[in-house]
């Protein structure tokens, strides 16, 4: 089978495009003409080229893509684009959250360690190699397949504690604190569980590290929750400088094995229901649905090449990369789920793409079918070009074979 085969008809690449231009409308309200024109050219950018690499956006044949980069540049410079995705985003999963909805948080990296004039460039963990590296750490929330946040940390401005409760602040309100917030055990601190169950009032479950110190409320005996068994167990909390017991609030640590020959599980939950040991494991595991997210924004949109020197500029693109990748989910859920003629040919055309790529269904792979079907734009002069003198006769001419 040859790409002629799978050839996604005009009308549908037409409709996909239409999809994402409508999508783009609310993150492109309030801008200049000319600001939405380079937004909504680095967007479909990011689908065909697949790297946040200003000049591999370029699509004009007209115009060289030094003068296209540059101008991307230049208008992301003067935008503000952060506050408009993560609003975006939000809209699309609000009405999905439910009392028991999990709400992932975690961290990622951009290793920039050769990229000395990018700003605001600081240290952060390399988890792929397991060491620090020049680079930006990322916050990140997801629920449902889409990313609310993803945002740079500024290390000179803020502490990581700050930007982690400012996200849970602004979220668990606009969700009218439903869902339940699952952290990994870098997360593991005594006054940020305080703060989401006491000022936050939201339900959460933090994965722990093996030395943290609870007491146990039937025995009242204090123990690191690596000498303890597997089990449910009701806790207390030590205070600040671990000099006495936090009666204050009680909560559930689970111990659990669920893999052979890993170490145990230890999840600290604060949940409104009954849960059992079991359950709780299974819901913070879909926390990995976050990873999964920050896997697809590195691999289908190559989220470590991009290459601004300015943080301004950073910040757009990086919230624009986070556009894309939502976007896509949204798209292959919508695909999926309508049945008009136009959505059922473009998923038929989707299959055979897979078919002939041996893909699976997923998001990833309707990324990349989107890449094959979207082309770069064909612009045509708005001038006519200059008519030239003919040598023959108007009425010799009209007997000339069309050729």
């Amino acid at each position: 089978m040859t790409n002629d085969q799978i050839t996604t008809p005009f009308c549908m690449a037409k409709y996909i495009l239409d999809l994402i231009r409508n999508n783009s409308r609310s993150i492109l309200k309030g801008l200049t003409g000319p600001q939405r024109k380079a937004v909504m050219e680095i967007i479909r950018g990011l689908y065909i080229a697949g790297r946040p690499i200003l000049r591999h956006l370029a699509q004009r044949t007209d115009i060289g893509a030094k003068r296209q980069g540059d101008k991307y540049s230049y208008h992301l410079g003067r935008i503000d684009l952060r506050k408009r995705v993560d609003e975006f985003s939000t809209n699309r999963v609000r009405g999905e959250i439910k009392k028991n909805t999990i709400i992932a948080y975690d961290l990622t990296d951009i290793n920039k360690e050769y990229a000395e004039k990018m700003e605001k460039r600081g240290w952060a963990w390399d988890g792929s190699r397991g060491e620090s590296a020049k680079g930006y750490e990322l916050h990140g929330v997801g629920v449902n397949g889409v990313l609310l946040k993803f945002e740079i940390h500024e290390g000179g401005k803020y502490t990581l504690n700050q930007i982690r409760k400012k996200h849970v602040e602004e979220l668990s309100e606009s969700f009218s604190r439903k869902g339940i917030w699952v952290f990994d055990r870098g997360n593991d601190d005594k006054a940020f569980f305080k703060f989401l169950r006491h000022e936050a009032k939201v339900q959460f479950i933090a994965r722990l590290k093996d030395n943290r110190m609870l007491v146990v409320k039937e025995t009242g005996a204090l123990e690191k929750v690596k000498n303890l068994r597997n089990g449910k167990y009701k806790v207390y909390l030590m205070n600040t400088y671990n000099t006495d017991v936090d009666m204050g609030a009680t909560y559930t640590l689970v111990i659990s094995s669920h893999l052979d020959g890993k170490e145990p599980i230890r999840l600290l939950c604060h949940l409104e229901g009954e849960y059992s040991g079991d359950e709780i494991v299974n819901m913070y595991l879909e926390r990995w649905g976050i990873e999964n997210i920050f896997k697809r924004a590195k691999t289908k949109f190559e989220l470590e090449k991009i290459r601004v020197y300015s943080f301004v500029k950073l910040q757009n693109l990086v919230a624009l990369i986070q556009f894309v990748t939502n976007l896509s989910t949204l798209i292959f859920q919508q695909v999926q789920r309508l049945t008009e003629p136009l959505i059922t040919g473009v998923l038929m055309a989707y299959r055979k793409f897979l078919l002939h790529r041996a893909l699976y269904l997923n998001v990833d792979s309707f990324i990349s079918f989107l890449r094959f079907s979207l082309k770069p734009v064909t612009f045509r002069p708005s001038n006519s070009p200059p008519k030239q003198l003919s040598l023959l006769k108007s009425y010799s001419l009209a007997k000339l074979v069309p050729f």
